[in-house]
This record gives structure tokens, sequence and C-alpha cells, in this order.
């Protein structure tokens, strides 16, 4: 109990400090995405097929994109994504440690797309993702992402349309 606690604490530690490194970096939207990462929830009512949609829809093709889920723990099996992290990911110092997480971190992303709720393994691992604009939200913290949506959208199709809506406001 005691060592969980440490660990809980050891991971917020490394979030917040991983939070404000973002929070001061000058981030903006690209004028052209050419690399999209996805961070996703599966619990979230939603397809590999939509992201690769979304991808098709903002002019990418499907090699450009990059999806990571979470799983609770790793002996469940997740059809949904090739790469996937689980809490098992995260060393005891909160650091990251889980080959596909560390894949996924190591591409540099023009947009991320934060597809979940609080959740601090997420949290975690989108913070140290290298991308130049984020998007997510409003359920995590709001240092992690440019765009936030409302935690009311409840179809992806409803996010999809909004996303391109400002997609193409933002300059």
């Amino acid at each position: 109990m005691i060592l969980k606690s440490l660990h809980n604490k050891l991971l917020n530690k490394k979030i917040r400090n991983s939070l404000t490194q973002l929070s001061n970096q000058h981030r903006k939207k690209p004028q052209t995405i050419k690399s999209l990462g996805c961070i996703i929830d599966p619990n979230f009512p939603v397809s590999v097929e939509s992201f690769n949609d979304l991808c098709f829809s903002i002019g990418l093709r499907e090699k450009d994109l990059k999806i990571i889920t979470f799983q609770e723990n790793k002996n469940t099996f997740n059809v949904f994504s090739s790469m996937n992290i689980t809490p098992s990911c995260i060393s005891f110092m909160g650091n990251l440690s889980g080959q596909d997480s560390l894949e996924f971190i190591s591409y540099k992303y023009d947009m991320l797309i934060n597809f979940f709720k609080s959740n601090t393994f997420l949290t975690l691992l989108s913070s140290k993702t290298n991308a130049k604009f984020r998007v997510g939200f409003d359920s995590v913290d709001h240092n992690l992402n440019d765009l936030i949506f409302s935690d009311k959208i409840k179809r992806f199709s409803d996010f999809k349309y909004e996303l391109i809506k400002y997609l193409k406001m933002i300059k």
C-alpha cells in the first residue's frame, strides 16, 4: 500500500514536470499536417477505421498515422491497435519503459490527438510525445492540449466534424 502510494506520487510528479515543460513550449498548428499520432482509450465507442477515415479527411494516408491504445493489463488482447501501453509500461519512478510506448514517442508528429479522458498513464505518454499541435478533451490538464473539446461530444462523427472545422479556422 505504501509502495503504491509512493509510485503514484512519483508518477504524478513526473507528469507535473512534463506538463510544465509543455506549457513553456511555443506550439502552433503547422500549415500542413503530414503526420498524425493518436493516443486512444479503447473504452470510447470508436473504431480504428474512424481514425483512418479522419486521417484521409485531413489529407493523410494510413502510413502517416500512428495509434497507441491503453490496456488495463498486458494479458488482455486488444484488436484496436498493434501498439499498446499498460500500467506495467511505467517504471516505479514514473518513466516510460514499454517497447510500444518508447517507439510511439520516438516519432515526431505534426498533430497529436489525445482521445481519452483523465488517465495518468496516457497523460504521461502524451506529455512525453513530440508533437507540434495537440488536440484533446477538457477532462485532462489544459496544459496538455492546444485545441480542447468538451467531453460532451459523444459520437466520433461529431468530433471529426468539429476538428476539421477548427483546423481550417486556425492558421
